[in-house]
């Protein structure tokens, strides 16, 4: 029951008109714009790049232990097509309850994945296990408890590793540029503290909001966490296995009740959203919203988020915390073990937000300072920046993606 309620409150939050995304041509090569009146229609990852004006691919990798994610690939940009000529690869990796959207919602001016592709990067966006474009397994059935045992630890073991090794046997490259937001920042530790033969595959790696260190997060699931006697205690309140799977009643109630046509509810839409999400009202644009709603939340398990939970109890930068008869079995003592950040040896860069309730400035200078080759340690300069600014920021090209870039035009 409570799962319904936070996505009632999602619904009906966020939405405000704050840009009126119809002004934005799109498909230009194909020679024609959206009429002023009419939303952005419903669409699947591939479907918006080519909405935009983009060239779209969608390719499928095996993991090590069976599952079978959806790459997305913007192989050049809007103006140019080369995609015969070698470019350099850029790797993105998206958020807890997310998917390759995150990366290209649009305006193709304010969305990561188009501004790398028209400065001429070979752009790929990962796909975690259990969301949209990653359900699926060799022998496993996405409505079997199986398939749902895993958690970012297996994602930054198998998932990114798997995607890493494809694009660059794809694209006859050895090395790539990877930026994670979120738990795409988590699994890039994961993968390098656990495989550190990964660093030199990444000619840089960039963290966007990087959860690892967690004790002084303000979120409402760290104060579950604090008030729950047992942790299991969550399991309950998420659900078991999966969590959030995506839903087509989350879609239709967003667009029938948030976006410009409906704006007797954008003030309670912003106001839910502000609450759940921790929006930054100045940056959020409203008239995207219904967008957004087509592709979060995407499904993922449950163990995410309890492994979270038990970072910011446990104060350090565990592997899963399974309870001491398991943690034997698995890691042959009977508390988890710390990741070894000393391994993680690529140059690295750190963005972090002042109004993070996730990742606080404290944890993530914890993180900087455990981390032995950082390039940049950078604090977004814009007051009330939090978690989901760097992906729905009206401002994240000027505040963030810019820097992006500079960092990557600087590298060898």
């Amino acid at each position: 029951m409570m799962l319904i309620f936070v996505y009632i409150n999602i619904i009906f939050t966020l939405t405000t008109t704050f840009a009126d995304v119809s002004r934005y041509p799109t498909r230009q090569n194909r020679r024609y714009r959206l009429p002023i009146d009419r939303d952005i229609p419903e669409m699947t990852v591939p479907e918006m790049i080519e909405y935009w004006g983009y060239p779209a691919e969608e390719h499928w990798v095996t993991t090590e232990d069976g599952y079978i994610l959806g790459l997305h690939r913007i192989p050049h940009g809007r103006e140019v097509d080369n995609r015969n000529t070698s470019k350099p690869v850029v790797y993105l990796q998206h958020g807890l309850t997310s998917s390759s959207s995150c990366w290209s919602f649009g305006p193709p001016e304010k969305s990561l994945a188009y501004i790398l592709a028209d400065q001429g990067y070979d752009v790929w966006m990962g796909n975690s296990r259990g969301n949209s474009y990653s359900r699926n397994h060799t022998h496993l059935d996405p409505s079997s408890q199986e398939f749902w045992d895993f958690g970012w630890q297996e994602g930054g073991l198998f998932d990114v590793t798997a995607g890493i090794d494809y694009a660059l046997q794809k694209t006859n490259q050895t090395t790539l540029y990877y930026i994670g937001h979120s738990m795409g920042a988590t699994q890039y530790l994961v993968m390098l503290s656990e495989r550190p033969q990964y660093n030199k595959k990444i000619t840089m790696g960039v963290l966007l909001a990087p959860p690892a260190y967690m004790t002084h997060g303000t979120s409402f699931i760290f104060d579950l966490a604090r008030f729950a006697d047992d942790i299991q205690i969550l399991f309950h309140l998420f659900g078991f296995y999966e969590f959030l799977p995506h839903s087509e009643v989350i879609t239709q109630l967003a667009h029938r009740f948030c976006g410009t046509d409906h704006p007797w509810s954008s003030e309670l839409c912003l106001n839910a959203g502000l609450l759940i999400l921790g929006f930054n009202p100045g940056q959020l644009n409203g008239s995207m919203i219904p967008t957004y709603l087509d592709h979060i939340p995407e499904g993922t398990s449950t163990r995410p988020f309890v492994h979270y939970a038990q970072l910011y109890l446990n104060g350090g930068f565990k592997a899963y915390d399974y309870g001491a008869e398991k943690n034997l079995e698995k890691y042959n003592q009977s508390s988890p073990p710390d990741y070894d950040l000393r391994n993680v040896v690529a140059p690295t860069a750190v963005f972090k937000g002042d109004a993070d309730s996730l990742v606080s400035l404290v944890d993530a200078d914890l993180l900087v300072n455990s981390l032995p080759h950082v390039v940049l340690d950078h604090i977004v300069e814009e007051n009330g920046w939090t978690h989901i600014d760097y992906i729905l920021g009206m401002d994240a090209d000027r505040l963030v993606y810019t820097y992006i870039l500079q960092l990557f035009q600087a590298s060898p």
